[in-house]
């Protein structure tokens, strides 16, 4: 099942959003971890600490009234040490409530034991002060001293035990925050690394259709109306690419039509404007009467546009057979240059006309295999086009190499990393069967825009110079000598600067 352009997004876009998550409560449950640590440390362990310090003043206070007890015999003092014994047993309850280390309770259990004992101690002592019964005081002094100092002993300890567990514990807490600085490193870069390989999947099962779709679309504005276009997926673009290939039919069924039309347009007009370019030449001569110098005037006009017409109808019919496949070529092995330089000879008056410099510089070049009189037809307008849009005083040269396997083709579509940006050069693989060479006609003319030179060879295409002059023409010309020229199994190109001149490439294989 193919999955929609909306699907996609949505799915990329929830894998994202999980991965977030998924860091996201990572970053949740070490933040409710370190907050626990930290508030079990203010809340508990301070407390504790807060709380030995307490007990030890309590028990100090205990003391000193016992002591003052046993002197002056006032029982308001042992009432003071009854107040402060209960004050140190509710104390002692709220430390053990609040520790929650086993160590900790063990030494608050040794102290209420050792508290007990003092408090056996000073009541025993008060009983025999009562009775007036003769007693060793300072025996009980010894024993309450020795039973404080134990008790206090134990109070150290608890704040040592409780100062290490709050070490302990940041020492844990500075761990925990390394680890979990760590491991969102490394969950935050897989996520990212995810979500942009993610992103790339999605977005180049998007754009690849996308692209073949652009590059169909330039076919078809040269003219290639075949119905080829395959796209699966996604479903919206495979539905588009079927609607373009419907309109490549269409369009192809149209431009059959057309070319069927001017076929037999072409062979209807022909034998009536021979029959004009006749008659007219005859009345020239003087065969139908004497005509007047203003009647010869108009009976040229007529010559000369009746050759027009016939040369438009002969580039029609020939441009029919080439596409319908019935142009009969006489292939034989062809000196290139001998070629050229009969095209430029028969040129020659055109090119003086408007004082144009011509270097013609090939020379002697291994033969071709091609039909004689169609590739003078191929020179004949790829060196008239560069005459007729050369102003005058410019310069036209003609250039030739042999090249190897692989050919430079000098392509005017495609994508910008196939060319080198020092020439615009495109490399591709030549056709199997050897070497090609390579003709090279350049001119200085008013040159062709880079968004025109997609279209100069298609049929019925004329470029608009600059500045805005119409130049005279069918738009045939570049036409038939691209379709004479990949029947030739060559190729035809063109680069060009606007204001600087054009380069017109022309290749074609060397004979076996």
């Amino acid at each position: 099942m193919q999955l929609s352009i909306f699907a996609r997004l949505i799915i990329s876009y929830l894998m994202l959003f999980s991965m977030l998550a998924g860091v996201s409560l990572y970053f949740i449950y070490h933040l409710s971890r370190f907050n626990q640590i930290t508030r079990s440390i203010i809340l508990n362990d301070t407390s504790i600490i807060e709380y030995s310090n307490q007990l030890s003043d309590i028990l100090l206070s205990e003391s000193r009234s016992d002591r003052k007890f046993v002197v002056l015999k006032d029982e308001a003092l042992y009432e003071n040490y009854l107040q402060m014994k209960n004050e140190f047993n509710q104390l002692l309850n709220k430390a053990f409530a609040k520790t929650t280390s086993d160590e900790i309770k063990n030494y608050l259990n040794t102290i209420g034991v050792q508290h007990q004992n003092f408090s056996r101690l000073v009541n025993a002592e008060r009983e025999l002060i009562q009775s007036s019964k003769p007693y060793s005081s300072d025996w009980y002094a010894e024993k309450k001293k020795t039973v404080a100092s134990d008790i206090i002993e134990q109070l150290k300890l608890i704040r040592r035990t409780n100062e290490k567990d709050v070490f302990a514990k940041i020492i844990n807490l500075s761990e925990s925050s390394d680890r979990a600085r760590n491991v969102s490193i490394l969950i935050s870069v897989f996520a990212l690394s995810t979500g942009l390989i993610v992103a790339f999947i999605i977005t180049r099962s998007i754009k690849k259709p996308l692209d073949v779709m652009k590059a169909k679309t330039v076919d078809i504005s040269q003219g290639n109306f075949k119905g080829d276009l395959e796209v699966s997926s996604p479903p919206v673009i495979a539905e588009l690419a079927s609607a373009i290939n419907t309109m490549c039919h269409r369009l192809q069924e149209v431009d059959d039509m057309k070319s069927e039309f001017f076929s037999h347009m072409s062979h209807e007009l022909r034998t009536p404007l021979a029959s004009i370019k006749e008659g007219t030449t005859m009345l020239l001569e003087g065969l139908g009467g004497e005509i007047s110098e203003k009647q010869q005037r108009i009976l040229s006009i007529v010559i000369q546009e009746s050759n027009r017409l016939i040369e438009l109808v002969n580039s029609l019919l020939d441009l029919s057979k080439i596409e319908a496949g019935m142009m009969n070529y006489h292939f034989t092995s062809t000196d290139l240059s001998a070629l050229v330089k009969k095209s430029l000879d028969a040129l020659a008056p055109l090119a003086e006309a408007k004082n144009l410099s011509i270097s013609n510089n090939i020379g002697i070049l291994l033969p071709v295999k091609v039909d004689h009189e169609r590739m003078l037809q191929v020179f004949r307008n790829i060196i008239g086009n560069a005459i007729k849009f050369t102003p005058e005083n410019g310069s036209i040269k003609l250039e030739a190499n042999v090249m190897g396997s692989i050919v430079d083709y000098r392509s005017i579509i495609g994508d910008d990393k196939d060319f080198d940006s020092d020439n615009g050069k495109r490399k591709r693989e030549a056709k199997a069967g050897g070497s090609f060479v390579e003709v090279e006609v350049h001119d200085t003319g008013i040159g062709i825009p880079e968004e025109d030179l997609a279209r100069i060879f298609v049929k019925f295409q004329q470029v608009i110079p600059a500045k805005g002059e119409k130049i005279k023409g069918t738009g045939l010309g570049l036409a038939t000598v691209k379709q004479i020229i990949q029947d030739h199994g060559g190729n035809v190109w063109a680069t060009s600067r606007v204001g600087k001149g054009s380069t017109f490439y022309i290749t074609l294989p060397l004979a076996a």
